[in-house]
């Protein structure tokens, strides 16, 4: 029950409850917040003051509406910055939480004429492609399909097992040094079988990201397109100084590339 004669507003005294209950484990990540009608009973305010209390978590992405289904708990961890040129273990892992990664399929062939063009490699040459499920804890967060040249990495598939990283892999094994990464970010309706691992309904929006990552030669060390939940995953956009991407059409589908 809030408290009506104190100078603190309602709606805000309704924030600082919906936040304690996310804190202390009430709401959950990915839980759907009462109705507002059950709100109003709940915490004996009007449908005004819950509607701006619900519309201002919203603003903080504390909370996201979903159209028709109602409002649901966000993730924190589900914020990633969109110039980390690092691995999802390490950000993860920053976050002191448990990271995991399940090998869905493993397979070494031919490359595209794209991808031997965004990899730099004759296209007749052999790419390792690593599908992946990844995730903290018991969550999985996105699907990600990595797309290595083998010749560069050779023996590579040996290391791929377990809850690995190929991030630290390239890293340590063949002492590749990741500085620079480029996306194009595009935002699409979920497929059938991505929605299974998503725990979203087909034609959910997501988030469809396409990288390609460089070394300090300016060399391409890899190729990834990771799939994610639209509704539970926020991005931050900070401007870097490259005045010309090297990414063009990913996959020839129409993309907006965003360069903030």
């Amino acid at each position: 029950m809030l408290e009506q004669n104190i100078i603190k507003p309602l709606y805000q005294q309704l924030i600082d409850a919906i936040i304690e209950n996310i804190k202390n484990g009430t709401y959950k990540a990915g839980d759907k917040l009462p109705t507002e009608t059950e709100l109003e009973a709940t915490y004996n305010v009007s449908r005004i003051t819950v509607r701006r209390a619900v519309k201002e978590l919203c603003d903080k992405n504390i909370l996201v509406k979903k159209q028709g289904k109602g409002t649901f708990v966000l993730d924190p961890s589900l914020r990633i910055r969109l110039n980390d040129i690092g691995g999802f273990h390490e950000a993860i892992e920053e976050r002191n939480q448990n990271s995991f990664s399940e090998l869905l399929s493993l397979q070494c062939k031919k490359t595209s004429d794209e991808f031997s063009e965004y990899l730099n490699i004759p296209n007749t040459s052999d790419i390792i492609e690593i599908k992946r499920v990844m995730g903290h804890d018991d969550t999985i967060i996105f699907i990600d399909t990595c797309y290595l040249p083998s010749e560069r990495y050779p023996d590579i598939q040996k290391y791929l097992f377990g809850n690995f990283s190929i991030y630290k892999i390239l890293k340590n094994i063949y002492h590749v040094k990741m500085v620079n990464s480029e996306k194009v970010i595009k935002v699409r309706k979920a497929k059938k079988d991505e929605a299974t691992y998503l725990h979203c309904e087909e034609g959910d929006p997501v988030f469809d990201i396409f990288k390609i990552v460089y070394d300090e030669n300016d060399v391409p060390v890899h190729v990834s397109i990771s799939i994610l939940n639209g509704a539970t995953t926020s991005y931050i956009i900070s401007s870097n100084n490259k005045e010309q991407l090297k990414i063009k059409n990913p996959i020839n589908k129409k993309t907006h590339i965003l360069t903030q």
